[in-house]
């Protein structure tokens, strides 16, 4: 036991300096890049080259995607002549269930099949199979698939693929992950992709992350993008962005109504 107030096993400091997972500040600043840098705060130990490649990549994938959810919501709240950081904050606040964080609930449950395939010695074929047809059943959607931007194909889904084997880093999640595609086609006649939520998902979870973390590698590199249409608004834009006019607004509510009618 202690009676300090705080503990932790990621980072620490004292009169000289800092350093994070035991490896000193200025060793990590000499030799390694941001991507090598969060996976050594995240899982304690420096990533082969292969790892931080690959990490890297996926965090680039994500830096930016033009005029959607987060940009947009930045952009408003930067007209008003809010602070930068606050502009990125209500960006980032955007990322949910629905849009950009699918990926962490696919990462928990590609950890748990993945583990249940073995454990029965199942191939990820046929696991795959299996789930396809409980959520049909269920009528549940499987988190990770489908784009409405893209509904054929993703290229930043192809690339992590492609450099996911390349690399020997394609372990069981991402092929189960890319089985479920085929399950999906299979039972439905209809392909819906893998999206990037789902590849994110997987290969966090083949590079050895906590499903836990999956929402960190959206938002971290997003907020890059983020301050970038926060900072583009102010210096090109007049400020004060107009939402809409009052025509282009469908009002459904009554109408026609009195205080005075409410009170007898």
């Amino acid at each position: 036991m202690t009676d300090k107030k705080w503990r932790t096993a990621i980072s620490t400091f004292d009169d000289d300096g800092a350093s994070i997972g035991g490896y000193q500040i200025q060793d990590l600043m000499e030799n390694l890049d941001f991507g090598a840098a969060m996976f050594v705060l995240y899982q304690q130990r420096v990533p082969s080259k292969e790892e931080a490649k690959l990490l890297n990549a996926l965090m680039v994938s994500v830096i930016d995607h033009g005029i959607v959810a987060p940009s947009a919501v930045s952009r408003i709240v930067a007209a008003s002549g809010v602070p930068l950081q606050a502009c990125v904050a209500a960006g980032i606040l955007t990322i949910g269930d629905v849009h950009g964080g699918a990926g962490q609930e696919i990462a928990r449950k590609l950890q748990i099949w993945v583990e249940e395939a073995k454990a029965a010695g199942q191939s990820l074929a046929d696991k795959a199979r299996a789930i396809v047809a409980d959520s049909r059943k269920a009528k549940e959607r499987i988190e990770g698939y489908g784009h409405p931007l893209h509904p054929h194909r993703d290229d930043r889904v192809d690339c992590l693929v492609k450099m996911a084997g390349e690399l020997g880093l394609r372990g069981d999640n991402l092929n189960l992950a890319l089985a479920i595609q085929d399950a999906i086609e299979e039972a439905t006649g209809r392909h819906i992709p893998l999206n990037i939520d789902g590849i994110m998902a997987a290969v966090l979870c083949d590079l050895g992350f906590d499903w836990r973390v999956a929402r960190v590698f959206i938002f971290v590199p997003r907020a890059a993008g983020i301050s970038a249409h926060a900072v583009e608004e102010v210096k090109r834009e007049r400020g004060w962005r107009k939402i809409a006019n009052h025509d282009e607004v469908e009002y459904d509510g009554p109408t026609g109504r009195t205080v005075g009618e409410a009170a007898e």
